[in-house]
């Protein structure tokens, strides 16, 4: 096999880099105390990000906007939208009854996408203008957030904050990305400096931390040092500390420290030669991981990594296992398609089960933007002589033909111009196939491979050098 056909963000997931080991990452901690110390979360102290001004638009959002939150033709219900003052969060809230329905970060956010480009907005064009519309699209598997304001200028004032904000939370370095998390703060309702265990529930609920509550009441307890039912201070510091900790990387970070507090700068030097495999420059190296990533001042003035540093370290892009020199394309591409391994996807129009779920075109988006490079259409007979795509025989919602392959045209190469191949799964009849080709052709054009590119009788299938076109 020559190569992987795949976008270098497809990659496994992070790990340690370490011999005949494996530590799989986890989310970046929000914020670390000083080693040894009991500093309360600098969250509680709003501050705006690094590269953040505070403009006229972002000032409007801090306002707060009232908008239609849509989820179908039916389900439209107004809710109060407010950007908080770390500009790194927002939360709405029902109008109708003033509570606070969920919170968001804006690290959490992948894109904006203006007008009409949800299925549900479009199913709603004749009523809402493409202006005043617009979709919030999460990482993972969170739903997208479709939002209609009440002006033009309104929905304009928050995609183009979303997009500020976004830019600017991307393009944070670790130490940034510490300070600027999420404060907890929002989690306090009545604002007394202490936290219950529900309002530890509601923080854990927007970390998207998914543990067991006996687990989390047995943290809390062993935590709430005074017994007071509540935490506050060095008594959340320890919570923090029990919810991040990891068995196997305090293991590994014991094994190379000598007082099991620290790794000295020549302790850090011995694990990245032996468990890293770094070869070169080890002991500068080292120092710039301790500048990046020691969150104490005071480890970082002696050379040394703390626990918590070490655990940063790994759930960083230095610590991944992917090598980074890889994300350059090095490979031969120019052997026929069926020698590589291709990035695929299955029910690419599923973003629910199989059974009942929902079909839709932000799957082909999602997979698509994840530089995809063939995708599954299960095309059947539709109403009005169109083809539809859904699961075959099932409960699945439908989507029309026409749609998929005009998300495949716009979306097609953005992440990545190798060629896409679609598996064009065919239960129409011949009438519907006719439409089928058609559409294909009329909306894809000069995107659409129908011939070889020298017009002669094809011996073998072409190469992944047939960009930017789709078969």
């Amino acid at each position: 096999m020559a190569s992987l056909l795949c976008n270098a963000r497809e990659c496994p997931g992070r790990g340690v880099r370490a011999a005949g080991r494996w530590v799989e990452s986890v989310p970046s901690p929000s914020w670390v105390p000083e080693a040894g110390g009991s500093e309360v979360p600098p969250a509680m102290q709003p501050a705006l990000p690094p590269g953040i001004q505070l403009t006229e638009t972002l000032e409007k959002m801090q306002q707060g906007t009232l908008m239609r939150k849509v989820k179908s033709k039916s389900w439209k219900k107004q809710r109060y939208f407010k950007l908080q003052d770390d500009c790194m969060t927002i939360w709405y809230q029902s109008k109708r009854t003033g509570k606070i329905e969920s919170a968001f970060s804006i690290s959490d956010v992948e894109t904006v996408r203006e007008g009409h480009q949800s299925e549900v907005l479009q199913s709603l064009a004749e009523e809402f203008p493409p202006e005043r519309c617009f979709t919030i699209v999460f990482y993972g598997r969170r739903g997208n957030l479709d939002l209609i304001a009440g002006t033009e200028e309104e929905a304009q004032c928050w995609v183009q904050g979303l997009r500020q904000l976004i830019e600017v939370a991307t393009s944070m370095d670790q130490r940034e990305r510490i300070d600027q998390y999420p404060s907890h703060g929002r989690s306090d309702k009545n604002k007394d400096g202490r936290m219950n265990f529900k309002e530890v529930q509601r923080l854990l609920k927007m970390m998207n931390v998914d543990m067991n509550e006996d687990h989390a009441l047995r943290l809390f307890q062993a935590a709430d040092k005074s017994e007071s039912g509540t935490l506050e201070g060095e008594e959340f510091v320890l919570f923090y500390k029990a919810l991040t900790e990891r068995e196997e990387v305090q293991s590994l970070f014991q094994e190379f420290s000598e007082d099991g507090k620290k790794l000295t700068l020549l302790e850090l030097v011995d694990f990245l030669r032996q468990e890293q495999l770094e070869e070169e420059g080890t002991e500068e190296l080292a120092m710039e991981l301790i500048d990046k990533y020691e969150p104490s001042e005071t480890a970082r003035a002696r050379h040394a990594l703390s626990a918590d540093g070490f655990l940063m370290y790994l759930c960083s892009p230095e610590g991944s296992i992917f090598n980074p020199q890889h994300r350059a394309l090095w490979q031969d591409m120019t052997q026929p398609l069926c020698h590589y391994f291709i990035s695929s996807s299955h029910n690419t129009y599923l973003i629910e089960d199989q059974i009942r779920g929902q079909s839709s075109i932000e799957g082909y988006i999602r997979a698509l933007k994840r530089g995809c490079r063939c995708l599954e259409v299960d095309c059947w007979d539709g109403p009005n002589g169109e083809p539809i795509v859904y699961h075959g025989h099932t409960f699945t919602s439908k989507i029309p033909f026409r749609e998929v392959v005009s998300t495949l045209g716009k979306y097609a190469f953005q992440a990545s111009d190798f060629p896409v191949i679609l598996s064009l799964e065919n239960h129409c009849s011949m009438e519907q196939q006719e439409v089928l080709a058609q559409q294909l052709k009329d909306i894809l054009g000069e995107q659409l491979l129908t011939a070889t590119t020298d017009g002669r009788i094809p011996t073998q299938l072409p190469s992944p050098e047939v960009r930017g076109r789709a078969g």
